[in-house]
């Protein structure tokens, strides 16, 4: 073989190792964070939040938080003097006011989580196309959603760039 061709041959397989080097490249990708912090996303939750509903739903979510640690205060100073009968009446009031404070948590977030639904139903193709052409640019050979992967530095996670392309294809 003469040295031409073996210069040839050489930087032949450079070429290829370094295309094979090329898609190994390893990312991590959150879909739903990386949809759900976009600015539509944000626009949506703060419109929720100030719809009359929801306001009323979140005042009585911490008129009931409110209650709750007075009955707790009044527990702790006064429990002491308290009958059984007072002890058990003052725990009851406060498992039930308790049930109605996880209740109205469970109904903001819902509220909350039907909007994300939302949102994430309106991104998702062009999420996926964003990320596509993420993939091909960077090269990636291997994305792995960021949930299933034990442990991935920052470096290797590409929501925040799908994030950015979805705020600036809006």
């Amino acid at each position: 073989m003469g040295m031409i061709q073996k210069g040839l041959l050489i930087a032949a397989s450079l070429v290829f190792t370094s295309a094979a080097f090329a898609l190994d490249k390893i990312a991590v990708y959150d879909p739903q964070k990386a949809m759900l912090s976009t600015e539509v996303a944000k626009q949506r939750v703060t419109a929720l939040q100030s719809t009359v509903e929801f306001s009323a739903l979140n005042a009585r979510f911490e008129s009931l938080k409110s209650d709750l640690d007075k009955l707790n205060k009044e527990a702790q100073t006064n429990g002491m003097t308290w009958s059984q009968e007072q002890k058990l009446a003052h725990r009851k009031k406060m498992e039930y006011t308790n049930a109605d404070l996880q209740l109205a948590q469970k109904k903001l977030n819902a509220e909350l989580n039907d909007a994300g639904k939302l949102v994430i139903q309106e991104l998702q193709v062009k999420a996926q196309d964003i990320l596509r052409q993420i993939v091909i640019a960077e090269k990636i050979g291997l994305l792995l959603n960021s949930n299933s992967a034990l442990f991935a530095n920052a470096e290797f996670d590409i929501t925040a760039k799908v994030t950015d392309a979805l705020n600036k294809s809006q």
